[in-house]
């Protein structure tokens, strides 16, 4: 072997020898066809965000189905057009019109689109946003069509003979869409802005879903359940409200988590359990506060748009949430509690195991109560839950997609405790806006009342100005020093008030101790107000008080004003106040009013409408029969107990009719009169007796008044 060789053969110690490349085989490549499916199967999946491409996908199919609706099988117009109309209508008869809204545009495509917009824009009057969806779904469809070739303005190429362009930019579509806009704001339409949804809405919410639905009946079946604590509840009675409680359950989970995360209704409905992290330990519990568990916002609204502008560590957080549980926000707004209850209930209710990682978290359940995993609660079914929400609670808002979003984001922005409101950035993260909105947008959006509360002076003639827009939220008008003016108007009105009371309440007047009886004549003064007052007449003894050792005894009540007062006595009386009372009194000014009531003008109450007094007395009281505090408002000692129980029979009885007109029939008096118009007319008496057999026939507040409707 020669020299050459020799050192071509020799290689460094140590060093690895290289290995050569091998080409691979033409078998293991994949064929061209392949490629080009992979590469159209991830712009479908990737170029849009599955929000956007749903809907395009919807425009597009509702387009085609109104397209052929207009052909036969045939291919001929299924209504001929009338011969006065024909001019300006060959195109209907060209064979290429029906195919005018597939992937490849023809010379059709532009004035089909245009007249499609026409109808849906001036004959079914659908929304802007509508429109602009039509209009993009088509020129996406048409721009992906061919490479090139249906992109830009739309125009006949003479050198190649063609159409080429998008027709969604021609001139007949652009002058249809905007004329279409013209109209819209010419008429005005109504802006349906949705309202935000506060953390005192959602606390009512709660407390009328707790009202109409046994929730109590869940939390002891997940409490036997889960710990073997308790008794279940019996098979029938769960299995008659469990659709009803699964679905309340629901809407109050979803309601927690969107107001916490700042969802829009159509985000959260798509979070799947594989979103929902609970990490190594599953027996996540309330009683740690420093256990959370993680959702993945994946259908975030722009999280597409965001990620285009390249990826940065923070942005693999950025649609990341832990939630800690927070009890000291109410039940109400507290997810960590409700996504706990919930997926439980899921679990030991209907499933009977664990619910999987691709099954949605919030999924659809149809009337018969059997849960369909695979498919997401629907965006129409939350809508009527918050339509419900918002008529039971008599709330005036109107809540729309946005209403958690806002409610929860201005309530950490403006509305939270001292100490626990979030910085602009913080909202700007936990919100999923992009770094570079503007910040006027933000807060416009944040602060949507305020803006408008400072923007609006309708009430410019006023006679104290509340100085809206000259300071936060018109806060110079609460703080500043109060005028002269002000000061007087308040003295009066306290003056007044006063007044009133010193006349409507029993007065007391100072025990005396005459060497022999008395008789104090009382007459009424005019006071300077117009009120009258009593006062002794003149000549009269004047009364002597009882010495210091008796001051605990010195008041009794007075008799009314104009009336005359005899007391004879000749040592000190029990006094009816205070620690001296008999102990079978009750407190001073409690009283039941006897029904019917007797008015001013010395009539009384029909016996017809004793009913409304006894709501009346319920609710809101009667201070001229001596009814200060509603009954509703009395504490248990008052009619129960040591001092109460005269008022006992009396308070239940008079309960039992206000709950039944107030929380049963919830003030609907066509309903209460047809239910029990016979005994009302007879009076509270026979009214009474009424709701006491329909309440030992059908406890159930519900099967009560379904029963009453029907009878």
């Amino acid at each position: 072997m020669d020299q050459q060789g020799t050192a071509a053969t020799k290689r460094t110690p140590g060093k690895p020898r290289k290995k050569k490349t091998v080409p691979a085989s033409t078998k293991d490549l994949p064929t061209l066809q392949a490629a080009h499916q992979a590469k159209e199967t991830g712009k479908q999946t990737h170029l849009r965000a599955p929000r956007t491409r749903e809907t395009y996908s919807r425009h597009l199919n509702q387009a085609h189905t109104w397209l052929k609706s207009h052909f036969k099988e045939d291919g001929n117009l299924s209504i001929p057009s009338h011969p006065e109309s024909e001019e300006g209508s060959e195109i209907y008869h060209d064979p290429a019109f029906k195919d005018a809204f597939e992937r490849h545009p023809n010379h059709c495509s532009n004035e089909a689109l245009s007249i499609y917009l026409g109808w849906r824009g001036f004959k079914e009057k659908c929304s802007q946003s509508t429109i602009d969806g039509i209009r993009a779904a088509f020129k996406m469809m048409w721009d992906e069509a061919s490479v090139g070739t249906f992109r830009g303005d739309w125009h006949y190429n003479e050198a190649r003979c063609r159409w080429e362009g998008n027709p969604v930019l021609s001139v007949d579509v652009s002058d249809t869409v905007a004329s279409i806009r013209h109209k819209i704001s010419a008429e005005g339409n109504q802006w349906t802005h949705s309202g935000a949804m506060k953390k005192e809405y959602m606390d009512s919410i709660l407390a009328w879903s707790e009202s109409e639905c046994p929730l109590d009946i869940a939390f002891h079946y997940l409490r036997f359940a889960m710990t073997g604590l308790g008794s279940p509840p019996a098979e029938g009675a769960l299995k008659s409200v469990r659709t009803s409680i699964t679905q309340r359950v629901e809407y109050l989970t979803f309601s927690a988590v969107a107001f916490t995360l700042w969802t829009r209704n159509f985000e959260l409905v798509k979070l799947k359990c594989g979103d929902y992290l609970r990490g190594e330990d599953a027996s996540l519990t309330i009683n740690d506060l420093n256990v959370y568990f993680e959702i993945h916002l994946r259908n975030r609204k722009g999280w597409q748009r965001k990620s285009d502008k390249g990826p940065r560590e923070i942005d693999l957080r950025s649609n990341r949430y832990k939630i800690y549980p927070r009890p000291d926000l109410g039940r109400a707004c507290d997810p960590f509690f409700w996504v706990l209850f919930w997926t439980n209930w899921v679990q030991y209710a209907h499933l009977g195991h664990t619910m999987c990682e691709e099954d949605f978290l919030f999924p659809a359940v149809p009337v018969n109560g059997v849960i369909q995993q695979a498919v997401p609660l629907s965006h129409d079914t939350v809508q009527k839950s918050l339509d419900a929400a918002r008529k039971g609670t008599k709330i005036k808002e109107m809540f729309l997609m946005h209403c958690f979003r806002r409610g929860g984001a201005q309530y950490r922005f403006m509305n939270a405790p001292l100490g626990e409101q979030w910085s602009l950035r913080c909202v700007r993260f936990w919100g999923g806006w992009a770094e570079g909105e503007q910040n006027n947008t933000l807060m416009r959006y944040l602060l949507d009342e305020l803006h408008s509360y400072e923007e609006d002076f309708s009430d410019a003639l006023a006679p104290r100005s509340r100085e809206a827009s000259a300071s936060f939220a018109g806060e110079a008008a609460l703080v500043r020093p109060a005028s002269t003016e002000a000061l007087r108007m308040t003295h009066a009105s306290l003056t007044a008030d006063m007044t009133m009371l010193h006349t409507a309440v029993p007065q007391p007047i100072p025990m005396v101790v005459p060497s022999r009886p008395l008789t104090v004549h009382l007459q009424p003064v005019q006071s300077h107000t117009g009120t009258q007052l009593p006062r002794p007449v003149q000549g009269a003894r004047a009364p002597e008080l009882l010495p210091s050792s008796h001051t605990g005894n010195m008041a009794i009540p007075s008799p009314a004003p104009a009336a005359h007062s005899h007391i004879a006595t000749s040592a000190p009386l029990p006094s009816l106040a205070g620690a001296q009372r008999t102990p079978h009194a009750p407190p001073m000014g409690l009283v039941i009013p006897h029904i019917p009531v007797q008015h001013v003008n010395g009539k009384k109450t029909p016996k017809s409408e004793s009913w409304r007094d006894i709501v009346r007395h319920w609710t809101v009281g009667e201070p001229r029969v001596h009814l200060y505090v509603p009954l509703k408002d009395w504490p248990h000692h008052y009619y129960n107990g040591r001092y109460g129980r005269q008022f006992n029979t009396l308070y239940y009885q008079r309960a039992l009719i206000a709950k039944e007109f107030l929380h049963v029939f919830k003030e609907n008096e066509e309903d209460w009169y047809r239910a029990y118009g016979s005994a009302i007319a007879r009076g509270h008496t026979k009214l009474l007796e009424a709701i006491q057999g329909a309440r030992s026939r059908h406890p159930d507040s519900r099967e009560r008044r379904r029963f009453l409707m029907n009878d």
